[in-house]
């Protein structure tokens, strides 16, 4: 029998040097790079965890990384308005035209955010990671790898067919299909699992990717006009339209990429 831990550990080991090398880097300036690698790794960890919880079929008695999700979501408010002044420049390329009122507002919203990220991981204690290693390392779980290896296929391919169930609530839907992605690329690490769909899943949520940038920038300048911004500037109606054709975009986006995931879904064999 194999000591299910020692397969899993490794790939928790990974991402946890992974996440404590970026906080290391954010404790010293709020990088760019930094603040998106940390919440990657944040995300594979926590598909790890359910993963683990899902092969051995034993719950845990308590969410055990409550104190880094709230890191991350602090973090993710400053990635959030740096995509925003990334497509803002990109669409001031495109189009010749110029938000001057909405840049002042992204700048000075990016310099509280990235404060609070400085906040943030300078007070975090990294225990909660550390624990979590701790028990994959520790504890033993009676399945052989060929155990582990049909297991890890079924709940992939299940889960994956349960995502239809989300064509509605998109972000949930992208949420799902990423934690499923991160659960392929982990079974193939340590089981040599393969599925034939896994680069067609890497292009959807390229995609998915794509139109939540794109629904992020909509929502900002929307918050921005509606809330912040005189009517009577001249940059209101040009950021009225700007959000209109932000919006169609993201629409058109969406709708081919669920075009594509129930198609994926379609002929995923359980």
């Amino acid at each position: 029998m194999m000591n299910y831990p020692n397969i899993v550990f490794p790939c928790w080991k990974k991402e946890q040097e992974v996440f404590n090398k970026n906080l290391a880097v954010l404790k010293q300036k709020p990088e760019t790079n930094a603040v998106h690698d940390i919440r990657v790794a944040i995300k594979k960890l926590r598909a790890i965890l359910r993963l683990y919880v899902l092969l051995t079929e034993e719950q845990l008695w308590k969410y055990p990384l409550r104190e880094t999700e709230d890191l991350f979501t602090i973090l993710g408010k400053q990635r959030d308005i740096e995509i925003c002044m990334e497509l803002l420049q990109a669409f001031e390329k495109e189009t010749g035209k110029k938000y001057p009122e909405l840049r002042r507002y992204l700048d000075e919203t990016l310099n509280t955010a990235q404060q609070w990220v400085k906040n943030a991981v300078t007070a975090h204690k990294k225990r909660e990671l550390s624990a979590v290693a701790l028990m994959l390392k520790t504890e033993s779980i009676p399945f052989t790898t060929e155990e582990l290896r049909v297991k890890a296929i079924r709940i992939i391919a299940s889960h994956l067919a349960g995502c239809s169930a989300y064509f509605k609530q998109p972000h949930k839907l992208r949420q799902q299909l990423k934690e499923i992605y991160y659960w392929i690329k982990m079974a193939e690490e340590i089981l040599a699992v393969r599925v034939d769909y896994e680069k067609k899943l890497h292009q959807l949520l390229d995609e998915f990717g794509k139109w939540q940038d794109i629904q992020v920038f909509e929502t900002r300048i929307r918050h921005f006009r509606k809330d912040h911004l005189p009517r009577a500037f001249p940059e209101y109606e040009s950021l009225k339209t700007l959000e209109s054709v932000i919006k169609e975009k993201g629409e058109a986006l969406l709708k081919t990429t669920l075009s594509k995931t129930r198609h994926l879904i379609k002929n995923v064999k359980i």
